[in-house]
């Protein structure tokens, strides 16, 4: 009697020729990875404690010092190699620009109606046309990670196609380090890593800042859901006089409208 179970063990090189079939959803196929990737020999799952994340010097490899530059990573989103994505915590919202949305090739009426729009980093507000739910897939196999994230999609230019904030990070568990220019997250083979393009986040900074004063860009950072800010509150449609209620006591007063008649007043 074969031991079915050591005969079908196969080394990771196999997982290269494991490719989405023609009507199988993104889904299936992620699962069908999954389920393959246990028959791997060499890629035992770590057991125990979970792994810790952690940066060390050599997480500085190809990294410029000294630098300020954003994480500018390439992530898979729909099984499209999405590259220029910005990687900011201080964003409330993950964001999806049209001009990526388009290339995704997805019909517009699959967004879904956003009320709530977005407040960016100068105070401007944006309506965000809809919605939608991704498949992204962080890190290389088999350390890697997918989840699904609910892009708001925003139709104004922008040197980056998508950013990831705060619920992206959150669904990953993922630590950034912008010392690093490096993202790290657990799988179920270990730590997986995204390093991000210290290069291309040079240029699209330079494109944020040379254009923006000519109207073409405009990069929304630390953007904020509008939702939860408070009503502001009424003002007065003319001007107003403060009126003495006790005659010498100016504490006290009472405000009415300049343009009402004497008798009024």
């Amino acid at each position: 009697c074969r031991d079915n179970s050591t005969t079908q063990r196969r080394n990771s090189t196999h997982l290269i020729n494991v490719v989405q079939g023609k009507d199988e959803t993104l889904r299936d196929y992620l699962t069908r990875f999954n389920q393959e990737s246990l028959t791997v020999k060499d890629l035992e799952p770590t057991e125990g404690d979970e792994e810790v994340i952690s940066f060390s010097e050599a997480d500085y490899e190809g990294v410029r010092l000294p630098h300020d530059d954003p994480v500018v990573v390439t992530l898979l989103v729909e099984l499209f190699t999405m590259k220029r994505i910005l990687i900011d915590n201080g964003s409330s919202a993950d964001i999806l620009y049209k001009h990526a949305f388009d290339q995704l090739r997805i019909p517009a009426d699959q967004l879904k109606p956003v009320k709530t729009p977005l407040i960016g980093f100068a105070g401007e507000t944006i309506n965000p046309p809809g919605s939608i739910n991704l498949s992204v897939v962080a890190g290389t196999a088999p350390r890697q990670t997918q989840v699904e994230m609910t892009f708001l999609v925003v139709d104004t230019p922008s040197p980056y196609n998508a950013i990831v904030g705060r619920p992206g990070l959150n669904l990953l568990e993922a630590i950034v380090s912008t010392r690093h220019l490096l993202m790290k997250f657990p799988t179920r083979f270990g730590v997986g890593e995204v390093r991000g393009d210290q290069e291309v986040a040079r240029r699209c900074y330079k494109t944020a800042i040379t254009d923006k004063g000519k109207g073409k860009v405009l990069t929304i950072a630390n953007v904020e859901l509008r939702g939860d800010m408070e009503p502001k509150r009424p003002q007065p449609v003319e001007d107003v006089l403060q009126v003495p209620m006790e005659e010498g006591n100016d504490e006290k007063v009472l405000q009415v409208g300049s343009q009402l008649g004497e008798a009024e007043k």
